[in-house]
């Protein structure tokens, strides 16, 4: 890597002359640059996230570099959360827009993010997003609140609610449908495993995907449907 010439400084021979003060220059990450902002804001992660418009554990994920490639759009966000530059937390001069410059990106992405929520849905019941994980154990904590079995996500149908491919989700065996509405649910539809949020509707239920790209799945009276249990931990503790 080529490194610049230091302000002031002679070059001789191909030599730096004597006396020349040479400034290194540390290879900060992004992810270390924005962890220092967010420490030096003050402010908690939560008030942080609310202001990106992100989920709490997303933030943390990609503070912690749990989320190893998180969206270019959450970095953003984040980044002017708190206040500060794209260009300077990426160390990227392409990156150094002035405030119009920032709107009109702004306006882009909200047309892009407008254009993917109306188009055609995917279907949720494609593939199963979650796999029963039978031989994973259960933590002690979350067996001590009631959690039996686990199962591993599968796909992005649930980010929003701060579930990632491949997360571990702990969960309790319950068949009251009632005592399952708005909760995170494990169930089979039509022998499909699904991880989805549960709402009942004038006594019917709809199963939700935490992703606008997945449209929501109603389980009509004729159905093959099964609940299997409520999520109650994923990975660590959290609240679902």
């Amino acid at each position: 890597m080529r490194m610049p010439r230091p302000e002031g400084a002679s070059v001789d021979g191909g030599r730096l002359n004597r006396g020349t003060t040479v400034q290194y220059v540390s290879c900060v990450g992004w992810r270390e640059r924005l962890r220092a902002a967010v420490d030096a804001s003050g402010r908690t992660q939560s008030a942080i996230a609310a202001v990106a418009g992100v989920n709490q554990e997303t933030l943390s994920r990609v503070l912690s570099g749990i989320h190893v490639q998180p969206g270019f759009d959450t970095v953003v966000r984040i980044t002017h959360a708190l206040g500060e530059n794209v260009g300077t937390l990426l160390d990227e001069p392409a990156f150094l827009l002035d405030a119009e410059q920032r709107a009109e990106v702004r306006r882009v992405i909200d047309y892009l993010q407008a254009a993917v929520r109306t188009s055609p849905a995917l279907d949720a019941l494609a593939a199963p997003n979650a796999v029963l994980q039978r031989t994973a154990e259960v933590p002690r904590s979350y067996y001590l609140r009631g959690a039996r079995m686990v199962f591993q996500a599968v796909g992005d149908s649930m980010t929003e609610a701060g579930i990632l491919d491949g997360d571990l989700l702990f969960v309790a065996p319950l068949r009251n449908i009632r005592d399952a509405a708005k909760r995170i649910v494990a169930c089979r539809l039509a022998g499909t495993i699904l991880v989805k949020k549960l709402e009942l509707r004038v006594g019917r239920i709809r199963l939700i995907s935490c992703n606008a790209r997945y449209a929501p799945i109603e389980v009509d009276e004729e159905d093959d449907f099964q609940l299997t249990g409520i999520a109650i931990g994923r990975l660590g503790s959290i609240a679902l």
